[in-house]
């Protein structure tokens, strides 16, 4: 499963505009979370995260092909809605296990800063602006990928600005319990995001996943953790 996602950091030390970091905790068997960034082009930034039904070898099989189909449909294709479309069209037309993947997909203009994004059933992305203000991507643009065929996805778009920082995450975050049972809630990471200034984005996977598992307590770990981060270092340029 580790294999299967980028690992190197600094994973882009020649771009000046953005810096990016993530961090996948597997729980006790392999499971299906998966993250990928990669450049479209020169200025365009394709940045997903997806957390796939079931756990096992048949779940990361099922992220392999996945994140396989999201980079070959992004090579030609610049818009999120489009491009799961597409791949739900793929997964569903010869998916006899019934297995399915929640997503967000973002395509971010590394020049004028517009982050253009689509989310099939997924968490929210958070936004933490440089006043403290937490920006939370509510609309969902579809179901679960790979439940249907036929489906049209939709999607929306938001920019960002110097010092923003985007956070992904799979629900192993929001949905982890301690000894009490008791959940960390999305509120619990909205209000850690919040309370704290970031000077990169790897500090604030790290203090989000410390968090975490301060609250579990000991407690075990039953789902994935995934989070990744994407700060904007660079004011981007005004739209045409």
């Amino acid at each position: 499963q580790m294999s299967m996602v980028p690992l190197k950091f600094p994973a882009f030390p020649d771009r000046q505009e953005f810096a990016i970091h993530a961090a996948l905790h597997p729980a006790r068997e392999v499971g299906g979370d998966f993250y990928d960034f990669f450049f479209i082009d020169e200025n365009r930034l394709c940045v997903c995260m997806g957390d796939v039904s079931g756990k096992g070898v048949p779940a990361a099989l099922f992220m392999a092909v996945t994140r396989t189909l999201i980079k070959a449909r992004a090579a030609d294709d610049t818009s999120t809605a489009s491009i799961i479309t597409r791949v739900n069209d793929e997964i569903s037309s010869d998916n006899p296990t019934y297995m399915f993947v929640t997503m967000f997909l973002g395509i971010l203009n590394t020049l004028t800063g517009e982050l253009n994004y689509t989310n099939a059933g997924h968490c929210p992305t958070l936004i933490r602006r440089t006043n403290g203000a937490v920006d939370r991507l509510d609309p969902l643009h579809g179901p679960v990928v790979g439940a249907r065929a036929g489906l049209a996805y939709k999607e929306d778009s938001v920019h960002v600005f110097r010092g923003d920082l985007i956070l992904m995450y799979t629900d192993g975050v929001t949905e982890s319990h301690n000894r009490e049972k008791e959940f960390y809630t999305e509120k619990r990471l909205v209000d850690l995001m919040a309370a704290r200034e970031y000077d990169s984005p790897k500090a604030a996977v790290q203090t989000t996943v410390s968090d975490v598992k301060q609250f579990e307590g000991g407690a075990d770990q039953f789902d994935d953790i995934t989070v990744m981060a994407l700060q904007i270092l660079k004011q981007p340029q005004a739209a045409e």
